[in-house]
């Protein structure tokens, strides 16, 4: 890696220049672009887990909460156990307004 500043030849991972002693930009860490685990606060049905499951794996929530009421129904109610705990373990997401589109004419 070379110094933009003096040309000076850094080495890799260095903060500094060890010629003038300007900082030289090292490539940060890049988080990943999948949305995070969260209950969204619009289009929730009850505590908006199944929405939020769907959105970070990018499912349909239809499906997701047909499955779930399947699970719930044939497991004998068990699963709801495991839908409080997702529901309380879940961060709420931050609210966003949802896009609507207008039907008007342009002129």
């Amino acid at each position: 890696m070379v110094c933009p500043a003096c040309g000076t030849g850094v080495a890799e991972g260095a903060r500094y220049c060890s010629g003038c002693g300007r900082p030289v930009a090292v490539p940060g860490y890049v988080p990943a672009s999948w949305p995070r685990l969260e209950r969204p606060q619009y289009g929730r049905m009850i505590a908006g887990v199944c929405a939020g499951l769907a959105q970070r794996y990018g499912w349909d929530v239809v499906v997701v909460r047909l499955v779930v009421v399947l699970i719930v129904l044939f497991g004998c109610g068990t699963p709801l156990i495991a839908y409080l705990i997702a529901w309380i373990v879940m961060p709420n997401g931050p609210y966003v307004m949802p896009q609507t589109t207008t039907g008007g004419m342009s002129s």
